[in-house]
């Protein structure tokens, strides 16, 4: 489908029913950009893009965050995401800037294109919580990768992120919205050892400007902690190497306190 009023062009076309989203953005996606509002990754993910001269391919991209920096910087980026939802935010925040924008499951990428960088941004590769879909999603995504291109994985330190799922309940903020309402943001989470999974439900609920509550909602929430030993397994499995491993989104060395875990993969040289 052609959105020539945003100069995108969108592919809702999933060649089969969609099988049911382990987290659904849907729920929030008008409230996303409100409290995910961070930025202190964009400067990696733009000196790594314009290491490529070809085209890049961002996955799992919500509703533009890092997009539209990357698009903005002249990067010459296409996006894919699941969620209808959240690619509808991120078509309206266009404003006539140009990119190809599919709503497709990363299991199942089909584009047609092959790129020289493709990167799953803000730690959504440990979303898919099936090994089997991992690894199924990798060979997809390496199907679409350029002969001489690098695929990253941005993870958590699974060391670190198992520290604060201790199942106590959180207040992630409070943050200023439209039409003077506020909108509060708890949650919390548990690590399941038996499955390397942390599961959890976030809570949020919009306040008026006397205090009075004006809308409630939750969404469960599960991802895997993905460990470097699966990251080496799959480079083994798919012809790929760890060309370099940040512990920080500043190309900082990883190490076992880092709390990222990020891999820049490149193809193998045959022997």
């Amino acid at each position: 489908m052609i959105v020539s009023n945003f100069s995108l062009r969108s592919d809702y076309s999933l060649g089969g029913a969609m099988e049911m989203k382990n987290i659904d953005f849907g729920f929030v996606a008008d409230i996303y950009d409100d409290y995910v509002n961070v930025d202190f990754d964009i400067p990696f993910y733009k000196s790594l893009c314009k290491r490529y001269r070809g085209k890049s391919l961002e996955l799992m991209c919500g509703t533009g965050r890092v997009s539209l920096p990357l698009i903005e910087e002249g990067i010459s980026l296409t996006c894919v995401d699941y969620s209808q939802e959240m690619l509808d935010v991120f078509i309206k925040k266009t404003n006539g800037k140009k990119a190809a924008l599919f709503c497709q499951d990363v299991c199942e990428l089909d584009i047609g294109e092959k790129f020289e960088f493709i990167f799953i941004p803000f730690n959504s590769f440990s979303e898919i919580t099936d090994s089997g879909k991992r690894k199924q999603a990798v060979k997809r995504i390496i199907e679409h990768l350029a002969d001489n291109g690098d695929f990253l994985i941005t993870l958590y330190n699974p060391q670190y992120r198992i520290k604060s799922a201790d199942g106590n309940m959180k207040c992630l903020g409070k943050f200023d919205i439209s039409n003077d309402q506020t909108l509060i943001v708890t949650y919390y989470n548990s690590f399941d050892s038996a499955s390397s999974r942390i599961f959890g439900t976030q809570f949020y609920e919009i306040y008026d400007s006397h205090n009075k509550l004006v809308d409630k909602r939750f969404l469960n929430i599960a991802f895997s902690l993905v460990s470097m030993d699966e990251i080496k397994q799959l480079c083994d499995e798919f012809g790929l190497a760890i060309k370099e491993t940040y512990g920080d989104y500043t190309f900082g060395e990883f190490n076992d306190k880092s709390q990222f875990m990020n891999f820049l993969l490149t193809r193998r040289m045959p022997k």
